[in-house]
């Protein structure tokens, strides 16, 4: 287990009995999450991201989703479903209420991602892709592309396409940003050229009058 995920795990049990939790621990598919999904996609970072956050549904009632990501403006909500949990053994009531808490959430602000638990086990690189577009899109809708001239804002940019080249085997098309970020083509060209500049990515036709992808700059696979 990377050592960063031990630390994260530590956090959450010690905060846990100190704040009086229900949960002390996490289950199998939220560590797999953790560890499979999460850790691969950001470098095994989880600054800003919390577990079993507890939040007020529309009738007042508390409610714990099982993951929180609240970083630079993102607000993104994550669940991983266990198939007889949500769905064999869930009554009307039971989903009318499910359904409403989700309509909910969405309203309140907040981007709703759900994994099931067996995506969560085979098939983590297609779950930490979602991840990623899913967090590229909410910085698209917060800032946008006229946000590109800010130091910040663009080492976030540096860094969401930096951990998809990598789930990419290293290699970068501009429809990929294009998609990860919701902006044209030509401004996701413009952002690779300057990670070009910058060295951060290399050209392998760059002689070429159309560049169709870059590759990561000492990727090793």
């Amino acid at each position: 287990m990377h050592y960063e995920l031990t630390r994260f795990i530590e956090a959450f049990e010690r905060e846990a009995v100190q704040n009086g939790k229900l949960r002390s621990k996490l289950g199998r598919m939220e560590l797999l999450f953790l560890e499979q999904v999460w850790g691969p996609a950001f470098s095994y970072r989880y600054e800003g991201l919390t577990a079993e956050f507890p939040f007020r549904d529309y009738k007042g009632g508390q409610r714990f989703a099982d993951f929180v990501y609240t970083r630079n403006g993102t607000r993104l909500l994550i669940e991983v479903d266990g198939f007889t949990t949500h769905a064999r053994d869930i009554n009307h009531g039971e989903f009318n209420d499910h359904l409403s808490r989700q309509n909910d959430l969405i309203l309140s602000g907040w981007l709703l991602l759900r994994f099931s638990a067996w995506q969560v086990e085979h098939q983590p690189e297609r779950c930490s892709q979602t991840l990623m577009q899913a967090i590229g899109y909410w910085w698209s809708r917060t800032y946008g592309p006229q946000s590109g001239d800010n130091l910040q804002l663009w080492e976030i940019k540096k860094q969401l396409i930096t951990q998809f080249a990598i789930r990419r085997e290293g290699k970068i098309r501009p429809d990929d940003v294009t998609r990860l970020f919701q902006v044209s083509r030509r401004t996701a060209s413009n952002w690779l050229r300057k990670l070009l500049e910058e060295g951060v990515l290399t050209c392998p036709s760059p002689e070429a009058k159309r560049i169709t992808y870059y590759h990561l700059n000492n990727f090793v696979e």
